[in-house]
């Protein structure tokens, strides 16, 4: 009787323990929470998106240009939209490009800082973020603040929540009329 107790506990353990640990750990995944992201800290930023990894976007290929065009873009604007355009989040350099403050911005879609010419073609684009999860680079213009048009560079991500849902665009800006 005391053979078939030990048995039975060594088989517990050996059996059943590894799948209620790997149960539990799978409850404690990390929740992506793109708020918290720290878009005005190039490095900051370049480093939390490598801790929420690859699900924080719609692909590890979209993830992985990420990455690279952040070490080579990290000093450009970088905002984070909601899928109807309103910005949720601005960095400084995205704020000083177009001449709004935080507060300003937050109430500005990004088809409101595109000139009427370039709508068609950015609705086109944004079915591909939808689609596939990355933009690509592309040329358009943005029109700042005192009414002047001047034209940037740009590429879009699509954010993921936890549950791999599309949640909001995360886009690098770049002022190429000083370049």
């Amino acid at each position: 009787m005391k053979n078939v107790k030990i048995s039975i506990t060594v088989c517990l353990m050996v059996v059943i323990a590894p799948f209620f640990i790997q149960s539990c750990s799978l409850n404690q995944t990390k929740k992506v929470n793109y708020s918290n992201l720290s878009i005005d800290s190039p490095q900051k930023l370049i480093e939390e998106i490598k801790e929420f990894g690859p699900d924080l976007l719609m692909n590890v290929d979209s993830y992985n240009i990420l990455l690279r065009e952040l070490e080579k873009y990290k000093d450009d604007g970088i905002v984070i939209n909601s899928l109807d355009g309103i910005t949720i989040e601005a960095n400084s350099s995205y704020l000083e490009m177009l001449g709004y403050t935080p507060e300003e911005i937050e109430s500005i879609t990004y088809q409101e800082l595109t000139p009427s010419k370039w709508h068609v073609m950015e609705n086109d684009l944004f079915k591909k973020v939808v689609k596939t999860g990355y933009s690509g680079v592309y040329e358009k213009e943005y029109i700042r603040k005192d009414g002047t048009v001047f034209p940037i560079r740009i590429q879009s991500w699509m954010i993921m929540d936890e549950n791999q849902n599309q949640i909001r665009l995360f886009g690098i800006v770049q002022d190429i009329s000083i370049h």
